[in-house]
């Protein structure tokens, strides 16, 4: 139920890399570079991270200098990481012409053959665009064009691998107010509308009706059942809903609709149960709910002012941990159950403003982070405490 207008604590993207705990005597990081690029340089917005065949770290980014996608692939050694880069899409060619802007709300996955999909926006055609790497290099195209008079869709992409081995995309059709879903077919991605949403109509209060818009913050799943679960924002309404499919039909749940909530969610479906974690706007805390993906409890994990944005949720056995902004102090914080309690920690931060779009992958039983630095306009990644 929407009844306040919340806060916006707005996520930026990807660029380089910090190693935690490299110090060398004077107490200050050493940053590990995920790429050098000259300077002036912002590199990683929209940051998307996953782990290879090999367990290397993988990251995808939106290369703000050069309005092209990124791709960089580490190698973990000891306390540090070294990565080699590579230009996926749209960065300027040998004559120096740009040939569009390509890259943002980029989201990776690698299929059951080990290749590597991403889906991001065109920006510069207001489409959801992939791209694809085999043995012949990176492809591209485009996966859908949204379903308004005039494209403005690929917000907020979101990629799983479904049951049968095939990419699936979801994605924020700000043309229309949509969510939206493009399935891989076997030589193109089919788009169809999952939730269009509903007009807002505040009856007796005096205030007028709010359009239906509904699909930020997208987030897709694939659960152990072959069903997808989706968890995004419904503007109108002000509230966190899920949707849970079979490939062609969908059920859509309401998780929680206390006041303005349910911007920045991250999904997660283990042991039979669904985690949602997400922000509550109206109050600026973070929240988790868990549920049979019907019905859902809810609790608030950190209570502390303007957190809550950013969210990176996995689940160890029956313990949720999660990633999360400070928007206060601009800081990456973590918050792991251990039994019926929360212990909340910083992560990083002190010295620069970190935890903008917050990733979580593990690798030979070591958890990591990646995030955006802000301050320095690269990745930060680096082994969670």
């Amino acid at each position: 139920m929407r009844i306040a207008v919340g806060l916006l604590l707005l996520g930026i993207g990807v660029g380089a890399t910090g190693c935690k705990g490299c110090e060398d005597g004077s107490g200050e990081e050493k940053p590990t570079v995920v790429s050098d690029p000259p300077d002036p340089h912002d590199v990683g917005s929209w940051l998307t991270m996953k782990a290879d065949s090999k367990g290397n770290p993988v990251v995808a980014y939106y290369d703000r200098t050069s309005d092209g996608l990124g791709y960089a692939v580490g190698k973990v050694s000891g306390s540090g990481v070294t990565w080699v880069t590579e230009e996926v899409d749209s960065y300027p060619d040998e004559n120096g012409l740009n040939p569009g802007d390509a890259g943002r709300y980029a989201s990776m996955s690698f299929d059951n053959e080990a290749v590597p999909w991403i889906v991001y926006q065109d920006t510069t055609n207001g489409t959801l665009k992939y791209a694809r790497k085999d043995d012949g290099g990176w492809s591209s195209a485009m996966a859908d064009v949204g379903g308004g008079a005039k494209s403005d869709a690929g917000y907020w992409a979101s990629l799983a691998i479904d049951k049968d081995g095939n990419p699936v995309a979801v994605h924020y059709d700000k043309g229309r107010g949509d969510l939206r879903i493009a399935r891989w077919t076997g030589d193109k991605f089919q788009g169809a509308i999952v939730d269009e949403g509903s007009d807002y109509d505040p009856a007796d209060s005096g205030l007028e009706t709010i359009p239906g818009n509904t699909g930020e913050y997208a987030k897709i799943t694939i659960g152990d059942d072959g069903k997808e679960y989706i968890a995004y924002y419904d503007r109108a309404w002000g509230a966190l809903r899920l949707a849970v499919g079979n490939g062609t039909s969908f059920n859509i749940v309401t998780v929680d609709d206390d006041g303005d909530v349910g911007q920045w969610p991250d999904v997660v479906v283990s042991g039979g149960k669904v985690y949602i974690a997400y922000q509550d706007v109206t109050q600026g805390h973070l929240k988790l709910a868990v549920g049979s993906g019907s019905s859902f409890e809810v609790e608030v994990v950190d209570a502390a002012a303007y957190t809550g944005a950013d969210t990176a949720l996995w689940v160890d056995g029956s313990s949720p941990g999660i990633l999360y902004f400070d928007g206060v102090n601009n800081d990456q914080k973590l918050a792991r159950k251990d039994g019926a309690a929360w212990k909340i920690e910083t992560v990083t931060g002190s010295e620069s403003a970190r935890g903008y779009h917050n990733e979580s992958i593990e690798v030979d039983g070591k958890r990591f982070s990646a995030c955006y630095d802000y301050t320095t306009r690269e990745i930060w990644f680096a082994a969670l405490p």
